[in-house]
């Protein structure tokens, strides 16, 4: 919330850039609330709004045509959405809409403003290697989620971490860890996750090698002043380009703004284009696009039971510790007073109360003097559904 503060208020320019970013992390924090805070559960994901689910199960859904567990239309969505805007504009995604950048990129602000002025950066030879590294981690993590049939990288995923705002810390603890290492070295250098180790940004590195989207220099101008190079946010060499065709280019054009000499200019195809016209362009076309989809028949945020198979049958090894007492009720069919008799549910109970904390907000425990948890009321759904079956 401070950063979200800072931007709001205490930025110079408040450009159309620093809009798309905060709007996302926004929308990133209602989801997140909704499900893990305000336990609403008609709210879509997180999971919904994350188009590496859809790269990642990507082998699995081609070869089974069927989806990972988490993984939902909207995310196959938008991961189209940005490859074609990759290939007209380049790695927008990056620059404008992942909130995973945009928390990083203000740490690192706003710590400059207090503090530590100078970016710690690798050797350059070091660096040049470890921009390799997130090729090896996209591929490690489609083969692996393909082969264990679930989302491998979702329990070392820093961004899961921070969308679960300090729940489930046992299924995600490296991921916690891995979000408070980002968060301390974003205070010294610049977003090193997402040019060191996020498989996403590879991928759409991949993909800007087919765009239209052309960065080119005038040899005859440039004076190689190496100020393109400072203001360039992951740190290539662009005076020494002919072009700008490096995978990690994230098309922000802070290169061609603060050329003294004009020597950097952008093309789209044969059409020259300047930046602000580039900006309404990406911001505005991705958010009205978005907005049209969303109210689509094939758009599908959400499961529509995460124990209701499509045939009618019940797994409930598929509920989880997030899902009501209510919820369970009305996709079980089993009765509240069924839960009650079995495991000493009070009459008053709250029926909107999620399943992991009933035990300890009414102090009911186990044979074993524990608190009563998600299990407990998976054991009870499955004997009562068992009996209707005899």
């Amino acid at each position: 919330m401070i950063i979200l503060f800072y931007n709001f208020f205490l930025m110079k320019k408040f450009s159309l850039r620093t809009f798309s970013q905060i709007l996302v992390v926004l929308i990133i924090l209602w989801l997140a609330f909704a499900h893990q805070e305000w336990w609403i559960e008609k709210a879509a994901p997180v999971d919904a709004y994350c188009p590496f689910w859809a790269l990642e199960s990507l082998i699995t859904t081609i070869t089974t045509w069927t989806f990972l567990q988490r993984t939902y239309v909207s995310d196959y969505i938008l991961l189209i959405i940005f490859v074609i805007m990759t290939i007209i504009f380049w790695r927008v995604f990056c620059w404008y809409f992942c909130p995973f950048w945009a928390i990083q990129e203000w740490l690192r602000s706003l710590w400059k403003k207090l503090w530590f002025k100078k970016d710690l950066e690798l050797p350059k030879s070091l660096d040049s290697v470890m921009r390799y590294f997130k090729y090896l981690t996209l591929l490690w993590l489609i083969v692996l989620s393909y082969i264990y049939w679930d989302l491998v990288f979702r329990y070392y995923d820093p961004f899961v971490a921070f969308s679960h705002l300090g729940n489930e810390f046992d299924e995600i603890y490296w991921a916690y860890w891995i979000l408070w290492l980002i968060v301390v070295l974003s205070l010294f250098t610049k977003n090193w996750w997402c040019r060191y180790f996020c498989p996403l940004g590879w991928f759409f590195g991949i993909v800007r090698k087919f765009s239209i989207f052309k960065l080119t220099q005038n040899e005859k101008t440039c004076t190689k002043c190496s100020i393109c190079d400072i203001n360039c946010p992951v740190n290539l060499d662009i005076k020494n380009m002919k072009s700008a065709n490096s995978a990690e280019c994230f098309s922000c054009m802070k290169c061609v703004k603060v050329c003294p000499k004009n020597s950097l200019s952008v093309n789209i195809g044969k059409k020259k284009i300047t930046k602000p016209i580039f900006n309404r362009i990406v911001v505005f076309g991705f958010y009205i696009l978005l907005t049209v989809i969303i109210f689509l028949p094939f758009w599908e945020s959400k499961p529509a039971s995460n124990i209701r198979m499509p045939d009618g049958t019940i797994n409930i090894e598929n509920l989880k510790w997030s899902n009501t007492l209510e919820y369970l009720i009305r996709e079980s069919k089993v009765p509240l007073e069924y839960y009650q008799e079995k495991l000493h549910l009070p009459k008053n109970i709250d029926i909107k109360s999620k399943l992991k904390h009933i035990g300890e907000d009414y102090d009911i425990k186990n044979k074993d003097w524990e608190y009563i948890e998600t299990e407990e009321f998976r054991e009870v759904t499955k004997e009562y559904l068992k009996s209707k079956k005899k």
